[in-house]
């Protein structure tokens, strides 16, 4: 892989954390010179979120969230639904203690899960590892070489879960809803415009990298 090529796989692997980086004021094409110009305080996200603060805390997160944080428990509910006629699912739903976590995950569950692939919200999970990892490096905790190795190796992981950006971007949707158990309105709108402003706006990478992009094999990650 030429040189242009390898740069155009880093940028397409950092902008799987788009919708973090966009959050935090950081414009396209999401560099360092544009993270820099966000003021990002990367250090403390990372201290204040995850307690990491060194190249082996980012290793241990990284290992976290490709094992899945949220995305096992989506599973787990989607399974059980898969069981269920539609009309079973609503009466699941309906004995649920109004408000309650289990209450709000099923409704995120069942308003999703026909329109995921099996994969389903690991974009959630390995997008804000995507945010993170470039959290370190700004950091200095790592160096360019060893961010090019862990974004590569999230990078293999969201190609071979999802069909392309339009794919991804519902699957992130989805995780964060689950996740922070915000079902409101005005949080489903805020997330919605972002993500549609990456899906089509005249700046974004996920417009101008295509999904099927060539990857380079992923080195090996740093000890």
């Amino acid at each position: 892989m030429d040189e242009y090529s390898y740069r155009r796989a880093l940028q397409w692997a950092a902008s799987l954390g788009g919708p973090l980086l966009e959050e935090h004021g950081v414009k396209p094409p999401y560099g360092m010179y544009e993270c820099g110009k966000a003021r990002l305080d990367a250090a403390g996200i990372l201290r204040n979120l995850w307690q990491v603060e060194n190249a082996a805390d980012l290793r241990e997160l990284a290992e976290r969230f490709w094992s899945g944080l949220d995305n096992p428990q989506f599973q787990q509910i989607r399974l059980f639904f898969s069981g269920l006629t539609r009309a079973e699912r609503s009466s699941d739903l309906a004995a649920q203690t109004p408000g309650s976590v289990r209450g709000r995950e099923g409704y995120v569950v069942n308003l999703y899960m026909d329109r995921l692939p099996p994969a389903g919200i690991a974009a959630w999970d390995l997008g804000r590892l995507a945010f993170y990892i470039r959290c370190a490096r700004l950091a200095r905790y790592i160096n360019e070489q060893e961010e090019a190795a862990y974004l590569l190796h999230n990078a293999v992981r969201v190609r071979f879960s999802y069909r392309n950006w339009a794919d991804y971007a519902v699957a992130y949707m989805a995780g964060c809803q689950f996740s922070q158990k915000d079902l409101s309105e005005e949080g489903a709108e805020i997330r919605l415009v972002r993500l549609r402003r990456l899906l089509t706006g005249p700046k974004s990478p996920w417009r101008e990298l295509e999904w099927d992009i060539i990857l380079p094999e992923p080195p090996a990650l740093p000890e």
